[in-house]
């Protein structure tokens, strides 16, 4: 089945908060937020989320329409790009849906003027470390049990 990857529109805040609260029942120790805490959420956060001109959500979408995986991207410090929420469903993951989101998220970075995207992943998080890793991802340092991730992009 084809995979595309595009961005959330933003009168998609509700499949959005679906597809991060999927991702936090699924991997509740891949991320720095509860999948309690993004739940409470009233509906106004995430319609900013979701329309917010200073980032960007991509989804990967499975067939006509659906989603089984997510990356946001923004601003980060200097440089910088960010990438987080980074996550692909149990189901699509070693079909490529992880690489082509991080690619849009740098290509959109790109478009901006930054230099690099950094990132962070749990050190213990072997299939996600290799994944970042085959996309371009080096190692910059720990922060407890994290790994900052950076690629180039110039």
């Amino acid at each position: 089945m084809a995979l595309t990857v595009r961005h959330v529109l933003a009168h998609e805040a509700d499949r959005l908060r679906e597809i991060r609260l999927r991702s936090l029942a699924s991997d509740p120790d891949a991320f720095g937020s509860t999948y309690e805490r993004d739940a409470a959420r009233p509906a106004e956060w995430w319609e900013r989320s979701a329309a917010n001109p200073e980032q960007r959500t991509f989804v990967a979408v499975r067939g006509a329409d659906e989603w089984v995986g997510m990356a946001l991207v923004r601003p980060g410090e200097g440089a910088a790009a960010v990438i987080n929420a980074m996550w692909v469903a149990p189901e699509a993951r070693g079909r490529g849906a992880g690489r082509a989101l991080v690619d849009a998220c740098c290509a959109w970075a790109h478009e901006r003027g930054f230099e690099a995207v950094m990132l962070s992943v749990r050190s213990a998080n072997a299939p996600a470390r290799a994944a970042y890793a085959a996309a371009g991802f080096e190692c910059l340092r720990a922060e407890g049990d994290e790994l900052v991730l950076k690629r180039a992009l110039v």
